[in-house]
């Protein structure tokens, strides 16, 4: 690890932990600009793509130890066969389930935003030809 001149090891580990305490004060309060934003003039959902993502997890988590524990009041063997069996895959089949769905919300939203910038570098390449009008030049000859 090299050490930065001027800078003793103890500061260069203070320094990261101090400005990611500012960097999520900032990001909290840009949420918070953005949740107030009512004309929708930012995105949010792909900064919100982690918290979704770890909301997942915890919902994946306690649904398979709600679904084990009900195999518990059943019966053991039932409780037994839901939580060594069937909980870990469904949990892995859950939490595989919420990424592939962010995933594919990433995707649309990338998307979006490179038909916008697409857009953009079509308009200044339009903005040098003329104009052509197809439906006045075709007359009809009942006029």
């Amino acid at each position: 690890m090299s050490v930065r001149r001027g800078m003793s090891k103890s500061k260069m580990k203070e320094e990261p932990a101090e400005r990611s305490i500012a960097d999520r004060f900032v990001w909290i309060l840009d949420f918070v600009k953005g949740l107030a934003d009512l004309e929708f003039r930012s995105l949010m959902t792909p900064r919100m793509m982690p918290a979704l993502y770890l909301l997942g997890i915890l919902a994946s988590a306690w649904a398979v130890v709600a679904y084990a524990i009900e195999g518990f009041t059943i019966s053991h063997s039932q409780g037994l066969v839901r939580a060594i069996l069937i909980a870990p895959v469904g949990f892995v089949v859950l939490v595989t389930l919420m990424r592939v769905a962010l995933e594919l919300c990433m995707v649309i939203f990338r998307i979006a935003v490179h038909i916008n910038k697409m857009a953009g570098h079509t308009e200044e390449i339009a903005g040098g030809f003329p104009k052509i009008t197809f439906w006045k030049s075709f007359k009809r000859k009942d006029e």
